[in-house]
Formats: C-alpha cells, structure tokens, sequence
C-alpha cells in the first residue's frame, strides 16, 4: 500500500530546537533536564491514480504519557491545546501536550522521493511519550481529482472524514518516544493513504470518497 509519511525529532537536554519550516535549529534555550521536539512531514507516490492532492489541514499534535486509545484521542480535540505543561509532563499521565501547532493545510501527496514538511518544535522534559495523536480539521481539508474535482466534506460529491468538526487521529506507535537528555529522537509517522482512502459508493466522481486515516508510528 501506498503510504505518507510525518517525523517528529525529540532533542533531549540541548541548548538548540528545530524549528522554521526548513527545520533548522534556532538556538532556543532549555532548561536542565528538558528536551525539544521537531515534526516534519514526508509522502511517498499517490495511492490513487484519480487524485491529484490530498491536502489535510493539520492542526496539532499531542503527546501523552499514558497509552491512548481511539476514543481518548479523539476527544477534547478544540482550542489550541496544552503548552504550559511540557515542563511538568510527569504530573498527569492521562494529559495531552501539545508538541507542536503548524495550523496549516498540507498536500500529503506532494511530500514524494523523501521529501519533508516541517510540522513545528517544543521544549519539553526528558520522558517515555507512549501515545500521539495528530489532530485535523476537516472544514479545512479537502481532495482534489486529476480531472480538477475539488472534494470537501460538504461538496456534492463529498469526502466523508469521518467527523464534521476537528478530528484526533490516534498514532498506532510501535515503539515508545523517548525523549533523553543530551540526545536527538526522531519519531517517523506513517499516513497510510492506501488504507485511509475508500470509495464510498461506484465511483469517486458519483459518490466521493470515504477518509478514515490510518497513521503508524516509528521512534528511532
């Protein structure tokens, strides 16, 4: 299966972040036992020979201590989330941190051949994040066809994401993000278009399209 993908780097206990869209480091300064986190986002060719973008409006990402299941990430999904608390992530476990807030619309299918967006940055302490969710607004999103057809979730015909306001995506981690003092870790998120893509009915032009995405999580 076709499939998309989004990185994350955690810096742990160094004096610089990544930041800016070209995700280079911007020398902001951490506290003793803090570390930074970086996102960027990466595709590989289209799933679907009939689309010509799929462009997902990302709004954040959260991170929590505690694993998460498909309700729990999907649910206190509005405003601009949790920022105060990247320096006492320890004190909930069950709490969502935002780690970063790039608010912007992305062709996922234009991040071809390696390629990557930066998704933003955050201080945060040194800790082991079990659960992720990428939060996207679907009145901001939208598909567009070869033939010039622009898909939202209330065009006729229409791509159906599954939720009318913002969404919580819950990432299906492999592997536990460690964020260590002194250290880099990059979490890779996979955006399986392939298996997020259906048609809802015959044909696309006819009945639209179904968007219920599937995104995996590799921390290396």
């Amino acid at each position: 299966m076709r499939h998309r993908l989004l990185s994350i780097a955690l810096v742990g206990g160094l004096a610089v972040v990544w930041a800016c869209s070209n995700g280079s480091p911007t020398g902001a300064s951490m506290q003793k036992g803090q570390g930074a986190i970086a996102m960027q986002l990466i595709d590989d060719p289209p799933a679907l020979d009939s689309i010509a973008s799929v462009n997902i409006f990302v709004v954040r990402v959260d991170a929590r201590l505690k694993t998460a299941d498909s309700t729990a990430a999907d649910s206190s999904v509005e405003g601009n989330g949790d920022t105060s608390d990247r320096d006492h992530i320890r004190r909930d476990s069950t709490a969502w941190v935002t780690i970063a807030s790039p608010n912007k619309l992305f062709n996922i299918m234009a991040l071809q051949g390696g390629d990557t967006a930066f998704l933003g940055s955050a201080v945060v302490d040194t800790a082991k994040f079990r659960a992720l969710r990428l939060i996207i607004d679907p009145a901001q999103s939208n598909i567009v066809l070869k033939n010039g057809t622009v898909l939202t979730a209330t065009s006729t015909p229409s791509v159906d994401f599954f939720s009318h306001g913002r969404h919580g995506i819950l990432v299906d981690l492999d592997n536990d993000a460690d964020v260590h003092a002194g250290a880099t870790t990059t979490i890779t998120l996979d955006f399986r278009l392939g298996e997020s893509i259906s048609l809802r009915g015959q044909s696309i032009g006819h009945d639209g399209l179904v968007l219920n995405a599937v995104v995996r999580g590799h921390s290396h």
